[in-house]
This record gives structure tokens, C-alpha cells and sequence, in this order.
């Protein structure tokens, strides 16, 4: 009776196995014929950052801080030669009033310039002096004024451009699959070679990306077995580009030139977030 037990169990285990098995099995045969279609296609993208090129405005705090600094290096600091010409000149006035000196016989003297004299032509030098000065930040939301690289000198721009990503148009990066045989790095280089020319020269920050994105395709659309993509990021720097404008690849729809703030505002939200992760504020 208890052999008939044992042996029910062993083969109701037995049959559970076979039928795990059968399971295993079949999902491994899946995989294997759906292979090329599970391929994911990697894309190396550029982020393009000018840096600000003059210091942002102070804030109340650091213009009290400021204000401290000098008041304390203006007590502590040695006297200037023009400051040390006024005292002279003040002893020479109170001499000669009180009749001390001899004005008509100290000829050097009277034929050189006064400390009043000195100081009026100085302010009227600065008068005529007409200051140009460079916007701080532009207000203008025209997408003209957003396509100048040397707009909001205070701040940190990030180059973006108009693609057709998938069936729409859309602000991204600048991106372009990778070829085997490079690496990505090379093919970030590639990328910004192809979308600005030679007129802008950049340089990269090291050899490994600095932020990962990815995204479906449509089952509509799908080529060459590529279920989506896995974006790359890599982050570069613009050397000192004196032209007012940069010229752009003929693929390229539209570009602007955007702020970390209104990145938000005109990328994809969930593209948004993953470029800001290795965006540093310049606030």
C-alpha cells in the first residue's frame, strides 16, 4: 500500500516536470525565431553647450558681500598718486593765501595741469565716451532670436535641432545611428561634423557617455528587426566661435539655442529629464 503511495506521488512530480519542461522549452524555441526582432538600434547624441560667457548678475547677498570687500580694501589700501596730488595741491592753496609762496616764481608749477583741471576733462572724456553694451538676457520667445548662439551671454545654451523622429517632428539633439567598426564617441564627432559643418568647433568631455535614452517604434514602422532605440549621450563644449551664426547641415529642419529652463518647455518631458540628470545648473 505504501509502495503504490510513493510511486502515485513520483509520477505525479515526474509529470510536473515534463510539463515545466514542455513550457521551458517551447518559450526558448520563441525567442530563438523572434530573435531579429527583439534587436534594440543604438544611437550616439551630442549635447552641444556653449558656456556662459560673462558673469550673471549678483544677487542682493553677493552685492552686499561685494559692497563689504571694498569698503574694507578701500580703508586698508595705500593712497594713489592722484589722491596724493590733491593733498599737495590743498598745502600749496593754503601757502599761497597766506602769502607763504611765491606763485609767479614757482613757473614749473603754475604751467602744469591742476588736480581740478585734470578731473574735469576726465568727466568730460567720460561723457563723450558712447558704452555699448551687450543684452544680458533676451525676453524676446521669437524662435529668431533663439536660433543666435551668442544670446543670454549670462547663461549656459544647449543646442537643439528639429528631426523627423519616427512620424513627427521633433526637438532633439543632434543624433545619428552608430556604424559598426566606430566608436560612439566617433560617432557623436560624426554627428556634429554632419549638423553644424566645420564652422563650429567643439570640444568632447571624456570617452564615456554621460546620459542613457530609449524609446519604442511603432510596430508599423519597424525596420531592419529594430524594436527601438538606446540614445547615448555625450557632452561637448564650443570653443570660442566668433560668428554670429553657424551654418547648419542641409538635413536639418529648424535649431535653436535654448537655456536649461526652457529645455523643459520645448522638449519631449521624458527626453527632458533624461538630458537634465547630467545638465549642471548655472543658476
Amino acid at each position: 500500500m505504501a509502495a503504490g503511495i510513493i510511486s502515485s506521488r513520483n509520477l505525479a512530480n515526474f509529470s510536473r516536470f515534463l510539463t515545466s519542461g514542455t513550457k521551458i522549452n517551447t518559450c526558448r524555441s520563441i525567442n530563438t525565431n523572434n530573435n531579429n526582432s527583439c534587436r534594440w538600434q543604438i544611437v550616439g547624441a551630442a549635447c552641444v553647450t556653449r558656456p556662459p560667457v560673462v558673469c550673471p548678475p549678483m544677487n542682493p547677498i553677493e552685492q552686499q558681500y561685494s559692497g563689504m570687500l571694498a569698503t574694507m580694501e578701500k580703508e586698508l589700501s595705500l593712497k594713489s598718486d592722484h589722491e596724493i596730488r590733491v593733498e599737495k595741491d590743498k598745502i600749496y592753496k593754503k601757502l599761497l593765501m597766506s602769502g607763504e609762496v611765491d606763485d609767479a616764481a614757482d613757473l614749473d608749477r603754475t604751467s602744469t595741469q591742476t588736480v581740478a583741471e585734470f578731473e574735469d576733462t576726465c568727466t568730460q572724456e567720460l561723457n563723450d565716451f558712447n558704452a555699448t553694451l551687450l543684452p544680458m538676457h533676451d525676453r524676446s520667445e521669437t524662435n529668431d532670436v533663439r536660433k543666435r548662439l551668442h544670446r543670454c551671454l549670462e547663461r549656459s545654451l544647449v543646442l537643439v535641432v528639429k528631426h523627423k523622429l519616427i512620424d513627427v517632428q521633433e526637438w532633439t539633439l543632434p543624433h545619428t545611428p552608430w556604424t559598426p567598426g566606430e566608436t560612439l564617441r566617433q560617432t557623436c564627432e560624426r554627428v556634429v561634423g554632419d549638423v553644424c559643418g566645420e564652422s563650429l568647433k567643439v570640444k568632447f568631455l571624456g570617452n564615456a557617455p554621460c546620459g542613457f535614452y530609449k524609446y519604442k517604434y511603432p510596430k508599423t514602422i519597424r525596420k531592419d528587426g529594430y524594436i527601438g532605440a538606446k540614445v547615448f549621450f555625450y557632452k561637448c563644449v564650443v570653443l570660442g566661435n566668433k560668428q554670429e551664426e553657424v551654418e547648419f547641415g542641409a538635413d536639418i529642419d529648424d535649431h535653436q539655442w535654448l537655456t536649461h529652463d526652457e529645455l523643459k518647455h520645448t522638449l519631449k518631458q521624458s527626453y527632458a529629464k533624461s538630458i537634465s540628470q547630467f545638465l549642471i545648473s548655472d543658476r
